[in-house]
């Protein structure tokens, strides 16, 4: 069975910011999973010393209220670490 889910791709400094670690703590407790987390850089160096951004691409897996809760928490931290989100979308 294929469940629901809501793509997300981030763009920032996602390794430097901590980004990964701030949603697993906001997310904690709720009803959603964040799966098939994949982060890329172009370049170990320049990532690391924030000269270019790295990308994360996820899904928030869950029912779907919950998973509409999980984006607005997850808009958040992109805003509070000075990332954004270039794409969502619902997928089955």
């Amino acid at each position: 069975m294929l469940e629901p889910k809501t793509e997300i791709r981030m763009v920032g400094h996602i390794l430097e910011k901590g980004v990964i670690f701030k949603l697993e703590r906001a997310l904690r407790d709720m009803d959603v999973e964040v799966m098939h987390v994949e982060v890329s850089f172009a370049a170990l160096k320049a990532g690391i010393e924030e000269k270019m951004p790295s990308f994360m691409r996820f899904y928030l897996v869950g029912p779907e209220e919950e998973r509409k809760k999980a984006l607005e928490i997850v808009k958040r931290v992109a805003e509070n670490t000075g990332c954004r989100i270039d794409h969502i979308a619902e997928r089955t």
